[in-house]
């Protein structure tokens, strides 16, 4: 059981709030400056709460405050009980990794908040029962913001963050092993991580031999046989008298003979880029020289002379271009004639070499066939690891989905061994629901699925389906799990709402009315944020019977932070 006691900072930069069993009621009031109630603070309040119990900073509003109104070494002091032990816990943004938790007047300073939530969760849990949810686990279930929006029953967490759904709090306060419901949440994870893997194999598969899996199978025979074949041709080649000997010359004469065919290949597409100079034309220096006598006299005897200089000085150019070209072609024609004799020499020894090894055609060119042998070897490699792996994880896979089978059916049948209890629960329900609705038109069911959720919860109350009612159906859920005295046994027995009630009127009365006369505490604890306009009621105010449970008076003027600021949304 755990019971806050008071909530305050050192330095003092709010005014401290005490809490008590029973219900604890945090106002939004209107004054003299202003009717408005919201924006006074009642949230951030139920925030130092839940920063108090660990909550993840990067989820906490409190580290959106600016520094100059709250700084990051102020402390966030919560003095709680645990099963009648006062303990008290101290954390800053400064240092919200090393909370300090003070029992019995010996300070215990965290060097990581997980083993800060852990020592919690060993005070809180330990003694009540061998498997239990973490220390958050439990909370967010206990500890509802606004920013949630109440639509769910399992999603507890503000939903800009996506917390996956957890079933575990519920089951562990209806009775029913935790330990079932994370072995097949363990399960799935295990399935689709093996999935993912099976779909990349498939990919990989795909890439290499553009088939699927299945028809890359008749792929790994027909590869296995080239390469035996393959090998059998080296084996008897190796097992040849002078194969060693002749082995390493037969290589590098391949090598030689490669490199002189790339060479010849080099030096004929050079020869293929020249070109002689194209023949000279002739022109008629008189038809020139008439033409421009006609234009002007004495003309064209000039431009005669000039020209048959010009082109007597061009063609002398050609004659030395067309001379250099005709040289290189020359000496390009030697050097192709030079290897053309080369490889015939080097193909005479090639073959001569070869032939002490050829066995009926069979090996006609030994570095070839040893790449092609490799080439084959290194493909039918890779497509056994693909089919080898693929085979693995399909029968790893259907192990696991067989063992979250049986996992299923212990978890049903755990269900259906808490049957009385689940009864008794929806009894509890139905209670609420009667007295705040005026019937009975509710339900309560709990059973395992095949979905990824493993566990699905089915709640039903009158005029299902809208916003408001949704709120509605939170509300009675959350107080009957608190208030059950079968579902009290497990539960830390405290539970906090903040701004619930988005709700009717009528349905908002009755509600409080529940919890003011019908509701048995005990040693049980519920906070809860609301606004003071909402007690009112037909023009009388509500206000006056709940006086004894109200905690904090909040106001425009009478701020939880004293002051007025806009969130740092990039802290």
């Amino acid at each position: 059981m755990l019971k806050i006691k008071r909530l305050y900072t050192e330095p003092e930069v709010t005014d401290p709030i005490p809490f008590s069993e029973g219900l604890n009621l945090i106002l939004g009031e209107k004054d003299d400056s202003s009717d408005k109630r919201n924006g006074v603070g009642k949230s951030l309040c139920i925030e130092f709460i839940n920063f108090a119990l660990l909550k993840q900073r990067s989820h906490s509003r409190v580290a959106l405050i600016p520094r100059e109104v709250f700084s990051p070494e102020t402390y966030v002091c919560l003095d709680i009980e645990i099963h009648g032990k006062p303990y008290t816990i101290k954390r800053s943004l400064k240092e919200s990794e090393e909370p300090t938790i003070i029992e019995a007047n010996h300070e215990f300073k965290f060097a990581k908040i997980e083993d800060a939530t852990k020592y919690l969760r060993e005070k809180l849990f330990a003694s009540v029962a061998p498997n239990y949810p973490t220390f958050r686990e439990m909370l967010g279930l206990l500890i509802r913001d606004e920013r949630s929006e109440f639509k769910s029953l399992v999603n507890c967490y503000d939903t800009k963050f996506r917390i996956p759904e957890n079933y575990a709090p519920h089951l562990y306060l209806l009775g029913i092993e935790i330990e079932l419901y994370e072995q097949i949440k363990q399960h799935i994870k295990a399935i689709d991580d093996i999935s993912s893997d099976i779909a990349r194999i498939k990919e990989n598969v795909t890439l290499l031999r553009q088939k699927d899996i299945d028809d890359a199978r008749s792929d790994l025979n027909e590869l296995d046989d080239e390469v035996h074949s393959i090998e059998t041709s080296i084996s008897k080649l190796e097992n040849l008298t002078g194969y060693e000997i002749v082995k390493d010359e037969i290589i590098s004469l391949e090598g030689q003979i490669e490199t002189h065919r790339r060479q010849k290949a080099l030096l004929k597409q050079q020869l293929a880029k020249l070109k002689t100079v194209s023949q000279k034309v002739d022109i008629d220096p008189s038809e020139i020289s008439e033409f421009y006598d006609q234009l002007v006299d004495g003309l064209g005897n000039l431009i005669s002379k000039n020209l048959i200089e010009v082109m007597d000085f061009k063609n002398r150019i050609d004659e030395f271009q067309n001379q250099l070209i005709n040289e290189r072609k020359e000496s390009l024609s030697k050097d192709v004639a030079e290897i053309d004799k080369e490889l015939v020499a080097l193909d005479k020894r090639y073959s001569e070499s070869l032939a002490v090894l050829d066995q009926k055609g069979e090996l006609k060119n030994l570095k070839q066939t040893y790449a092609a042998f490799k080439e084959k070897t290194d493909q039918l490699s890779q497509l056994r690891s693909f089919v080898d792996r693929f085979d693995q994880l399909e029968a790893e896979k259907q192990r696991i989905k067989s063992e979250k089978e049986v996992s299923l059916l212990k978890l049903q049948s755990q269900i259906q061994s808490q049957k009385d209890v689940i009864d008794d629960f929806q009894k509890t329900i139905l209670n609420i629901h009667e007295y705040v609705q005026g019937n009975k038109l509710a339900s309560f069911q709990i059973k395992n699925t095949n979905k990824k959720q493993v566990i699905e919860i089915i709640m039903r109350i009158d005029s299902d389906g809208s916003h408001s009612v949704e709120r509605e159906k939170v509300f009675i859920y959350d107080i009957a799990l608190l208030l059950n005295p079968n579902t009290q046994k497990k539960h830390p027995r405290f539970l906090i709402h903040d701004n619930i009630f988005d709700v009717d009127q009528d349905t908002l009365i009755k509600s409080i009315k529940f919890l003011e006369d019908k509701a048995q505490f005990g040693s049980t604890q519920y906070i809860l944020t609301l606004n003071s306009d909402r007690l009112e009621m037909d023009g009388a105010s509500y206000l006056n019977e709940l006086e004894p449970y109200i905690r904090a008076r909040l106001t425009k003027q009478n701020r939880f932070l004293r002051v007025k600021y806009q969130e740092a949304h990039g802290a």
